[in-house]
């Protein structure tokens, strides 16, 4: 009796134990991510201050090679992107990466926008499903998020001047996410 009592009370005092460092190790990762963000914001207020102002006169000549500059850049490996074939509701703007044979695709929504979007909207989803790339949300997406950070020290003085020339609509953001389509 006292035998059972002894491996009740291990088994109790265990899965104690293992639930502190659980909420302990819960509240470590979301002060890591707030340091993250924290550090991030630092960064690009800092490239802007050393930018100063060579904002003046931006133009893009060719806003599919930017995007292809600025993807590579992000990627962290070279891209070469196809014609882009633009899907609505939310826009969105697909390629075919002629390197890897990957489809890119670029969009001014973030994964947590792009998947709530997706389950608010099921019946009407399913007639736009060969429609829309994102749609619906796939498991196994890769996403980055382009910022000034990785896609270059101009990247949200460009983006809206090319996201305009690409799409015809006018955007003020200064990121961008590349869904990689499994």
């Amino acid at each position: 009796m006292i035998d059972f009592i002894l491996a009740l009370t291990v088994l109790i005092a265990l899965i104690v134990f293992g639930a502190l460092i659980s909420v302990g190790n819960e509240r470590q990762r979301k002060a890591i991510d707030s340091i993250s963000r924290q550090t991030q914001a630092w960064a690009i207020e800092d490239l802007r201050l050393k930018r100063g102002q060579v904002e003046a006169n931006i133009s893009i000549d060719n806003p599919i090679a930017w995007l292809n500059s600025a993807a590579s850049r992000a990627l962290g490996r070279e891209a070469q992107l196809s014609t882009p074939e633009i899907a609505e509701n939310p826009l969105a703007v697909s390629f075919v990466d002629h390197y890897t044979g990957e489809t890119l695709v670029f969009s001014l929504l973030s994964p947590k926008a792009l998947r709530v979007l997706s389950k608010e909207r099921r019946s009407e989803l399913s007639r736009r499903t060969n429609q829309h790339p994102m749609i619906p949300w796939r498991k196994g997406l890769t996403m980055f998020e382009m910022t000034m950070l990785n896609a270059g020290i101009r990247f949200d003085l460009e983006l809206p001047i090319a996201w305009q020339a690409i799409t015809k609509e006018q955007t003020n953001r200064d990121h961008l996410w590349v869904y990689i389509l499994p």
